[in-house]
């Protein structure tokens, strides 16, 4: 499950360098029970705020939400390329033989949120992208175009 994975690591990361959770909340704009409650797993992290906390550790947003043991890339960008986004979203659903109504109902949403994901209508949710990324074995850094590393390694995966 995505909310005990991902915020494990967040708090591993917390700890080992000594941060509280109130100056962490005060680093994201958010008040501490807000960033606790993420942490807990209680609520999604938004995928803008937890790029920042990725960020500022300086890991991807794969070692966070434990998708590999690797803590970052060597050409891992800040930001989301949005233009990237929207076209590697597409490409791997098409690489991977699948219609946008065969990943909705995999991913559990509707055609519709794929379509708007893959024109750059909507951005994606975490969990829409770790879904996808788990699905196909590729990178949530990769998709967000932070990274060219396009695959996870089979053996770095962890479940």
């Amino acid at each position: 499950m995505i909310l005990m994975i991902c915020f494990e690591r967040v708090r591993e990361l917390r700890e080992e360098h000594e941060i509280t959770q109130k100056e962490l909340g005060k680093l994201l704009g958010v008040d501490h029970s807000t960033y606790g409650s993420w942490e807990r797993g209680r609520d999604l992290f938004p995928l803008e705020r937890l790029i920042i906390l990725a960020n500022f550790y300086q890991v991807s947003l794969d070692y966070i939400t434990n998708l590999t043991k690797e803590k970052n890339y060597p050409d891992l960008a800040q930001t989301i390329n949005k233009d990237l986004l929207k076209k590697r979203m597409r490409e791997i659903r098409i690489e991977n033989n699948y219609t946008q109504v065969a990943i909705a109902d995999v991913i559990n949403t509707s055609h519709s949120t794929i379509s708007a994901y893959e024109k750059g209508t909507v951005k994606p949710s975490l969990l829409y992208l770790y879904q996808l990324s788990k699905l196909f074995h590729v990178s949530i850094d990769y998709l967000l175009g932070r990274t060219n590393t396009k695959h996870l390694q089979k053996e770095e995966i962890l479940l």
